[in-house]
């Protein structure tokens, strides 16, 4: 594997990882929807700040981290907790939802993302670049907001978290992290960037619908990777600590949005359906 070809694959385009609306519809127009999240983040950190690379297999990087992910499980190194904070329209602008409105949350969690490439680059400000495989994201709707002061104790399970998934929300979407993140090495899922001196940095990734009762409208396959696989969604974050986040337990947290393309127009019809529809629709992760 060239080191230095995914250093330089990477340095250019990492950085740092409710439903409401009056009764009729919303129509997403072709290619026109971008979704804005924050989130909490419990990762593996503390490869060292010695250059050069330090694993190339999700055993060799479990060996090698000296801080693991919090509450993780198995060999996860990644793994939080997210809220939608809006859904727009690229083309115009406008916005389609908003977090609270009529009472609507969208909030999820992620995991299952394992460390499967990692290398320290730098003498003077050293960072970390981290490749990993695998991961899943479940989002809800619910009418109340993610409670991030849990901290990763929080978690409930493999797939819940308080206040998430033990709320009686209804299933919204489903995804898998899709293989192809970074160009010339098409098994990679996730990319992460971060300044080892602050956890500051960025992600990438793209995802693959898998279910949920917006999975139809979601479910595009029209994002192409850098090794020309497509998927349904390309998400990006920027991240660091704040006081915040660090007091609750988390390792970071992060701001970012999620983008996709509609191949034919599209109603979020499950925008009209407002609290009234959470009895009919319940799900329980």
């Amino acid at each position: 594997m060239n080191v230095n070809k995914i250093t330089a694959a990477v340095a250019g385009t990492v950085l740092a990882l409710g439903l409401s609306a009056p009764a009729s519809a919303v129509v997403l127009n072709t290619g026109d929807f971008k979704i804005t999240i924050n989130a909490f983040d419990a990762g593996t950190i503390g490869y060292g700040n010695t250059n050069g690379t330090r694993c190339q297999t999700i055993a060799q990087c479990d060996a090698a981290a000296a801080l693991q992910a919090p509450n993780a499980y198995g060999s996860e190194d990644t793994w939080g907790i997210f809220s939608v904070q809006s859904i727009s329209r690229v083309s115009d602008g406008s916005l389609i939802f908003t977090a609270g409105k009529n009472g609507e949350y969208l909030t999820g969690m992620f995991g299952g993302i394992k460390d499967t490439y990692v290398e320290v680059n730098g003498q003077i400000s050293p960072t970390t670049l981290a490749l990993g495989t695998g991961g899943w994201l479940n989002m809800y709707l619910t009418n109340s907001n993610y409670n991030s002061s849990y901290g990763p104790s929080g978690r409930l399970g493999e797939f819940g978290y308080k206040g998430v998934t033990d709320v009686g929300g209804t299933l919204a979407l489903s995804a898998v992290f899709g293989a192809g993140a970074l160009g010339g090495h098409p098994e990679y899922t996730y990319v992460s960037n971060y300044a080892n001196n602050s956890i500051s940095g960025g992600s990438q990734a793209f995802l693959d619908v898998t279910g949920g009762s917006m999975k139809g409208l979601f479910d595009t396959n029209r994002q192409e990777d850098p090794n020309g696989n497509m998927h349904d969604m390309f998400l990006k974050v920027t991240y660091g600590q704040t006081g915040a986040s660090a007091k609750a337990g988390w390792t970071v947290d992060a701001s970012g949005d999620v983008q996709g393309n509609i191949p034919e127009p599209g109603s979020l019809a499950l925008l009209g359906l407002g609290l009234a529809g959470l009895a009919s629709l319940r799900r329980r992760a």
